[in-house]
């Protein structure tokens, strides 16, 4: 080597200005695809559709005598069942003597209790302290479905109605609210083709069990959920006072969808009784509390109160009961959202004391005064 060669400043050679990047970024791959292997291998979920489900031109309906088991990845696995009229309760649907009380459950897959098991959801617990308060039987018929009903839940009513019901039971929350206008089940199961833009890329990356995983131990800690829920935008202007027109316009889609319901209900002077199930964030919002201006966990169930009672429907905000339960951690699942037991155990409180409150409870009302003032 010449010494002008050797004065010369080293440079790297053109090649690796691809070479190198294209390393880092394969190895990056590599991890991550390694990563996400092994969560999948730790954390099982079971990805299969639902067997029992199938469509109808009226939305999903759920096949008679079927047992099916489900798991999300971060928790148990769950067993449903469905009696012989499709609906996830153990007792039978047939008629009831008269004067035997019984409620009919509507709604998405809250109402269904979905991700708990049966033992747990609030259908359930409702109706064994409803039993223990009436010394009577109370059987809950849930008629719940999938999200992507919500807005066809006024098809269901004639059925409801032929269980000869003491009371509806409808749930509904923000995640129903917001896709009330979904298109219908047959429309659904047509996927787009893929994207291999940015934004689908990301859209890959946040739906990859490693991204789970770190959002789990993320949203153990309620006040980063909070702050992380607060930066969607319009998915949480619910807690934002005053609402968005986005969201007066789908309090105004509720009310139609409530009109379609009461028109059917009304004249067979059967209550129907509506429960709004806040999420996770919403009620960490009303337990914790929040500094920042316009921020207002209580709003949306304020909003709704009035567009139920413009139709006669009797209405119950459960988010306070959410945000007061001893173990805020048991009530939702951190990543997937649905509520777990706890949540449920909330819910069913609240349903309970509401239908206690209704004429036809007026003996379980009196048989608990009597067990009061003999306790006393």
């Amino acid at each position: 080597m010449s010494e002008a060669q050797a004065n010369q400043p080293w440079r790297l050679p053109r090649r690796d200005y691809i070479l190198l990047p294209l390393i880092f970024v394969m190895t990056a791959l590599v991890v991550l695809a390694g990563g996400e292997v092994s969560v999948r291998l730790i954390y099982v979920q079971d990805d299969a559709a639902e067997p029992c489900a199938y469509t109808t031109p009226f939305g999903f309906r759920f096949k008679p005598l079927c047992t099916s088991r489900t798991k999300v990845w971060e928790g148990p696995w769950i067993t449903q069942h469905f009696n012989e009229c499709g609906y996830r309760t153990a007792e039978s649907c047939a008629p009831r003597p008269a004067g035997l009380p019984r409620i009919v459950v509507v709604g998405s897959s809250v109402a269904r209790g979905a991700l708990v098991n049966y033992p747990q959801s609030f259908a359930t617990r409702a109706s064994a302290m409803l039993t223990d308060r009436c010394r009577t039987t109370v059987d809950f018929q849930n008629l719940g479905t999938n999200p992507s009903d919500f807005d066809r839940i006024d098809q269901r009513i004639p059925e409801a109605l032929a269980l000869k019901p003491s009371a509806i039971v409808m749930t509904t929350g923000p995640y129903d609210l917001m896709h009330q206008k979904d298109p219908p089940p047959d429309q659904e199961r047509r996927e787009l083709p893929a994207r291999l833009d940015l934004r689908g890329i990301v859209s890959i990356l946040r739906e990859s069990r490693l991204f789970l995983v770190f959002q789990y131990y993320l949203y153990r800690d309620p006040s980063f959920q909070v702050r992380s829920f607060l930066g969607n935008g319009d998915s949480a202007d619910y807690v934002r006072r005053p609402l968005s027109a986005a969201w007066r316009q789908r309090l105004a889609d509720f009310g139609d969808l409530l009109g379609r319901i009461t028109s059917l209900t009304a004249p067979t002077r059967v209550p129907l009784l509506l429960f709004y199930v806040p999420d996770r964030a919403q009620a960490a919002l009303a337990a914790f509390g929040s500094d920042l201006p316009n921020v207002d966990p209580m709003v949306l169930g304020e909003a709704l109160k009035k567009v139920a009672a413009a139709r006669s429907v009797r209405f119950f905000d459960t988010t306070r009961a959410f945000a007061a339960a001893p173990d805020f951690q048991s009530l939702f699942y951190l990543t997937d959202g649905h509520a777990r037991d706890g949540g449920h155990a909330a819910l069913a409180a609240v349903v309970e004391e509401a239908l206690l409150s209704e004429p036809a409870f007026a003996n379980c009302r009196q048989e608990r005064s009597s067990q009061s003032a003999l306790g006393r």
